[in-house]
C-alpha cells in the first residue's frame, strides 16, 4: 500500500495511540500498564495500524529533552492542553500520506508543546488575552503563560514580533516577559522582534525599551532602533537597524552587503530542502529587499542580477553557481 492510499483512522484511535506512546516512552510503565497496552493493541486492527504509524514517527521524537517530555505527560489530564497536543500530532499523522512527510519537520516536538506555531514559509498573527499582538515568522513556535501576576511568552524556536498589550482587564499591572533558551526580555510597553538561533538569540526594538537579562552575567537596556545579540552569559550591541530585522512582517528580507551564503541561509528558512551556493561565490555581497512569498522567483532574480546560474535538481535541491 502506498503512502497516498493509507486508510484514515478514527480520531479516538489516534488519540489513544498518542497517549500510549507518551506513557510507554516517557514514563516507567509497570506490568499492569504493559498488559493493558497489549490488550488495547490486540483489541482492534485499527489500534495496531495506529500504533505502527505512531512508531514510524519515533525517529522525529528522539531528541525531545526528557524534562519537556515529562511536562507533556504531566499535562495530559488537562483537557485544553491535551486536545492541543492531539491536534498537533494528528497533523503529523496526516503528513505520513503526503509529500510534506520528511521534508522540513526538524523538531516537531516544539510544535507539540506550543500554543501558537507556524510552518515553513508561513506567517501568522494573533491577539492575546492581554491585548498584545503576537506575530510569528516562518517555522516558529511559542508557549504563552498568563496568570494573575505574570505574563510570559516562551519562544521555543524561530522568530516573533510582539506589540505589548495594555493588559487593561487585569487587576494589577502584570510584567510582560519574552523568554528564550539564552535570555529573558522584559518587554512591557514595547514593540520588539526576538529570534532564536542555535547558539544565541537576537533582539530588535522598534518602540519603548527592553531590559535584557541573559541566563548568567550582566544585562543591558535596549533602546528604540537598537539590535542586540545575546548568549547565555554575554550581551552585545549590534550595528544593524531594528527595522531591517522585522521586514519579514511585510514579506521581505532586507540585505545590506550580506554575503551570498548568508543570504541563501536566510531564504532557506522560508522553503523546504537544500539551498546553497558554490564556495567561489559564497562571499559575494548582496544588497536589496527580497520577496519571501515566492523564493523561486527571488532566486531567479538574484541569479540574473549577479550573473549566477540556478542549478535545480528538484525544487528541494537548489544551488547557485558562477
Amino acid at each position: 500500500m502506498s503512502a497516498s492510499t493509507l486508510p484514515a483512522l478514527p480520531g479516538t484511535t489516534v488519540d489513544q495511540a498518542i497517549e500510549w506512546s507518551i506513557r510507554l516512552t516517557y514514563n516507567r510503565p509497570d506490568p499492569a500498564t504493559r498488559a493493558a497496552f497489549q490488550a488495547w493493541l490486540a483489541d482492534d486492527e485499527t489500534h495496531r495500524l495506529a500504533w505502527a504509524r505512531m512508531q514510524s514517527l519515533g525517529r522525529h521524537f528522539a531528541d525531545v529533552p526528557s524534562g519537556l517530555a515529562r511536562q507533556t505527560l504531566e499535562k495530559l489530564p488537562e483537557a485544553r492542553l491535551q486536545r492541543r497536543q492531539v491536534l498537533k500530532l494528528l497533523a503529523l499523522f496526516a503528513a505520513v500520506g503526503s509529500t510534506a512527510w520528511g521534508t522540513h519537520e526538524t523538531a516537531p516536538w516544539q510544535r507539540l508543546m506550543a500554543d501558537y506555531s507556524t510552518r515553513v514559509g508561513e506567517y501568522q498573527r494573533w491577539t492575546l488575552a492581554d491585548g498584545s499582538q503576537l506575530e510569528l515568522n516562518t517555522d516558529s513556535a511559542v508557549r504563552v503563560y498568563f496568570d494573575a501576576r505574570h505574563r510570559r511568552i516562551e519562544l521555543l524556536r524561530g522568530e516573533l514580533y510582539l506589540v505589548s498589550g495594555a493588559d487593561i482587564d487585569s487587576l494589577q499591572q502584570r510584567p510582560l516577559q519574552v523568554t528564550t533558551t539564552f535570555a529573558t526580555f522584559n518587554a512591557q510597553g514595547s514593540r520588539c522582534n526576538v529570534r532564536q538561533y542555535a547558539d544565541a538569540c537576537s533582539l530588535g526594538v522598534a518602540e519603548g525599551t527592553v531590559n535584557i537579562q541573559p541566563r548568567s552575567g550582566t544585562g543591558a537596556v535596549a533602546l528604540p532602533g537598537e539590535t542586540w545579540r545575546v548568549t547565555r552569559d554575554n550581551v552585545l550591541r549590534l550595528p544593524g537597524n531594528a527595522e531591517d530585522a522585522a521586514t519579514w512582517r511585510d514579506g521581505l528580507l532586507t540585505a545590506r552587503a550580506m554575503p551570498l551564503a548568508d543570504l541563501l541561509d536566510e531564504l532557506g528558512r522560508y522553503r523546504n530542502g537544500y539551498l546553497g551556493c558554490d564556495p567561489q561565490v559564497a562571499k559575494r555581497t548582496i544588497s536589496g529587499n527580497f520577496n519571501l512569498t515566492d523564493t523561486d522567483a527571488t532566486l531567479a532574480f538574484i541569479a540574473q542580477a549577479h550573473g549566477l546560474r540556478v542549478q535545480a535538481m528538484t525544487r528541494y535541491w537548489v544551488r547557485l553557481s558562477a
